[in-house]
């Protein structure tokens, strides 16, 4: 073996990489579990509530930031490793985007109300008569007998 190769090989930083993209693909693993779950919770809350759970979205956006962190450190994009070798990402968040209709109902009498109108609002509607113009030729008079 060439000394320049048994130099490249016995580097240690190369084996702690390694060590750490281990220790890494199994947080990845476990973070894709905790995001199915929060993907389960979240619309069972938004089912019953009409707008997601505020800090379950916050943390599906960190864990989102977490996993893309993991992914550009084990392709060697950077060298910069996440956590638990450095602090948990932590962005501002905005607000969720939640339509204005989907606000949480309040009465029995305010959900049969929007069922009503989902209802009507599904119902085929008849399409409007077609006016159509047809040009017609001109009657000629019936010719006289001589």
């Amino acid at each position: 073996m060439s000394g320049n190769l048994r130099q490249k090989l016995t580097r240690p930083s190369i084996w702690l990489r390694l060590v750490s993209m281990i220790v890494l693909a199994i947080a990845f693993n476990i973070a894709e579990i905790v995001i199915f779950a929060i993907v389960v919770f979240q619309f069972i809350v938004t089912l019953f509530t009409r707008k997601p759970n505020i800090q379950f979205t916050h943390f599906g956006r960190n864990l989102a930031r977490y996993l893309q962190q993991i992914t550009t450190f084990m392709t060697f994009a950077t060298e910069e490793k996440p956590f638990p070798f450095s602090a948990w990402p932590d962005e501002p968040h905005e607000e969720p985007l939640v339509a204005e209709n989907d606000k949480p109902m309040s009465s029995k009498a305010e959900q049969s109300e929007t069922v009503a109108e989902n209802v009507e609002a599904a119902k085929p509607k008849k399409p409007a008569p077609r006016k159509t113009t047809t040009t017609r030729k001109p009657r000629t008079p019936p010719k006289k007998a001589p």
